[in-house]
């Protein structure tokens, strides 16, 4: 099959690695800070500005070039990706029934973009590692 523009992913660099971890405990400490200064920052603001953070750290951990970038770690990061929409589905379904379960109806506001970013990310994050590790065995 031909290269299509529109279906290429550039990878990134292994030099985004090491900046894709700071995403991890910035956005808890900006939200502490926030808190700090009273900034009348709610809970659930709080929590998408942190769901937010934490899926760019894993979309750039995600999209960072392996040290060595062959078939078999294509086709890793393809059952990566597979396995971690797979999982986001059940995922969501499961918060669906805690929070059914808690307040007796379903609620849209338990879903928000940077939440599904977040889960679906480190879904696939998971997976991609899992796979290296099992290959490694």
């Amino acid at each position: 099959m031909k290269n299509n523009d529109l279906m290429y992913v550039p990878m990134l660099e292994r030099k985004w690695r090491p900046l894709s971890f700071l995403f991890f405990p910035l956005p808890v400490v900006l939200v502490i800070v926030l808190a700090l200064l009273q900034v009348g920052l709610s809970p659930d603001n709080a929590a998408e500005i942190i769901y937010g953070s934490w899926a760019v750290g894993f979309t750039l951990l995600n999209l960072t070039k392996e040290k060595i970038e062959d078939e078999m770690v294509k086709t890793f990061r393809l059952q990566a990706f597979q396995t971690g929409f797979f999982w986001l589905m059940c995922g969501l379904v499961a918060i669906m029934v805690v929070n059914y379960l808690r307040f007796g109806e379903f609620r849209q506001e338990i879903f928000s973009a940077p939440l599904v970013l977040f889960l679906l990310n480190a879904y696939v994050f998971a997976a991609f590692e899992y796979q290296k590790w099992r290959s490694n065995q």
